[in-house]
């Protein structure tokens, strides 16, 4: 029968399904290949073509007010993911969105963080900085709900980084596609994941954002 979820591809609809729900229940590549019988080979690419998918969809609903200047930000290119360890993290309107950032030390940080900078440079629109080299997370908590703020910043980057911790070591090429999982996970909480993610596929099916290997 026609798998309808992927052109082209060797499994079953009703395995690629088996895979997706897997997935939207967090389990590891090793453990989803053992559960279904199916490769890690081919397990990993399905769930680089599921991540890519949330990824696009991640930045497409990212408030473009609320974008740093110094953003990165997914091409439209297979494998074109910006090459970074430096990740801002904003709130807005009940969402923690996450964007790569460039051009970012160690002593642009900490002058970011100074109160004289709240409401001016490339970054005034970001509450808080990841440094994934370093697993450090630099906070700025401004403005009349700055408590509220950190409270959301601080649940989206725990979530991250035990979720992140547990690969042993990410490579930098696929970062950017696993702080954007954790991000739609986060977003979509108190929501049903599978079927979201469900819908998505069966309005764009994951052949459009193959990726080369």
């Amino acid at each position: 029968m026609k798998n309808k979820m992927l052109k082209g591809a060797h499994l079953s609809e009703r395995k690629s399904r088996e895979i997706v729900n897997l997935f939207c229940e967090d389990l590891t590549a090793t453990q989803i290949a053992e559960i279904t019988g199916v490769s890690r080979v081919t397990i990993n690419a399905y769930l680089k073509m599921i991540r890519t998918k949330l990824a696009h969809h991640c930045d497409s609903t990212f408030p473009s007010h609320q974008l740093p200047e110094n953003y990165l930000l997914s091409g439209q290119q297979p494998g074109d993911f910006p090459k970074t360890t430096y990740y801002g993290f904003t709130r807005w309107n009940g969402q923690v969105y996450s964007a790569g950032l460039s051009d970012l030390d160690r002593d642009s940080l900490i002058q970011w963080q100074q109160p004289a900078h709240a409401e001016a440079g490339p970054m005034a629109t970001i509450h808080a900085v990841a440094d994934f080299s370093n697993w450090r997370l630099y906070r700025r908590d401004a403005g009349n709900n700055g408590r509220h703020f950190s409270d959301e910043i601080s649940g989206f980057w725990g979530l991250t980084r035990n979720r992140l911790l547990k690969f042993r070591g990410l490579n930098r090429n696929t970062l950017y596609l696993h702080i954007k999982e954790c991000e739609y996970r986060y977003n979509n909480r108190h929501g049903n994941i599978e079927m979201s993610l469900l819908q998505m596929i069966n309005k764009t099916p994951l052949q459009t954002l193959q990726l080369q290997s």
